[in-house]
């Protein structure tokens, strides 16, 4: 269905055909698996069975996800405050619902529109019935296809929105690398930055690669990896951004992107595999 015929605006913000991917709840999913990581309760079974059986082979699961949970909320917080954004959007498969960033955003500028786009019709319809009753500001959860975000930020829905004559703050949590294809990221990435204004910050996440060992086991562990979960050398995430501006520290380990003391710190930067930074237009 055509979400721009404003028939379903549930269904997609894409002004185009999309059917939302089928969710076996007895397949692993990485967003659960990642839920189940942090503490959340919006998991099943399947997913606390994978996380624990990666857990034997790879002890730092844990803290991994919950470095990377605390520097996606350390960035929303830092976006939001102060920095003259009154807009934001999220991008990605995930929507955290145990400390969502919304509701982070919303502390500093509560009538900020916040916008959620996802693929997981599950974690999109939970999320609706959960994050909405809590709300503390404007916000809305839309299902489309986030790997290929230009039809999106074209769209009428998402238009009436936002204003992308103004700056946006956009949060790429569970997006970069949940795309299989490397140019399709990169294309990605030059969409989102081309139809920002200046002024805009846009937060990355992206997780390393694994040892080869790790890997095929977290692979195998989540089926035909429906999500397309792609971890790569941090070589080739800086790739992703070349040509655009981090704002210091960089690109870096999430432990080491403005600590404040909450979740793991600088002692444990070398056992989380995840990079963070906050890219700004110019």
């Amino acid at each position: 269905m055509d979400a721009d015929s404003g028939k379903d605006p549930w269904v997609s913000v894409a002004g185009q055909q999309w059917q939302p991917p089928l969710v076996d709840p007895g397949v692993p999913h990485p967003v659960r698996m990642w839920d189940y990581m942090i503490g959340g309760k919006d998991h099943y079974k399947s997913d606390r069975v994978a996380v624990d059986y990666l857990a034997t082979l790879w002890p730092d699961i844990f803290l991994s996800a919950r470095a990377a949970e605390a520097y996606a909320e350390r960035a929303a917080a830092w976006i939001a405050d102060g920095k003259g954004l009154t807009q934001f959007l999220q991008l990605g498969c995930a929507i955290p619902l145990k400390t969502p960033l919304d509701g982070i955003v919303h502390d500093y500028v509560p009538g900020a529109p916040y916008v959620y786009v996802t693929d997981d019709p599950i974690t999109a319809a939970h999320a609706r019935a959960v994050l909405t009753a809590r709300a503390r500001g404007p916000m809305h959860i839309e299902l489309g296809e986030f790997r290929d975000p230009a039809p999106i930020l074209a769209s009428a829905r998402l238009g009436q929105l936002l204003d992308f004559s103004r700056p946006v703050g956009v949060l790429l949590i569970g997006m970069v690398d949940y795309i299989l294809s490397t140019p399709r990221v990169r294309q990605a990435v030059l969409d989102i930055m081309a139809v920002l204004a200046p002024g805009s910050l846009v937060v990355t996440l992206h997780h390393l690669e694994f040892p080869p060992e790790i890997g095929r086991a977290v692979l195998g562990a989540m089926g035909e990896n429906p999500a397309q979960f792609t971890p790569r050398s941090a070589e080739d995430v800086a790739a992703l951004f070349e040509g655009f501006e981090f704002v210091p520290p960089g690109l870096v380990r999430a432990t080491e992107w403005m600590p404040d003391g909450n979740g793991p710190g600088h002692d444990l930067a070398e056992r989380c595999d995840k990079l963070g930074g906050v890219l700004i237009k110019r």
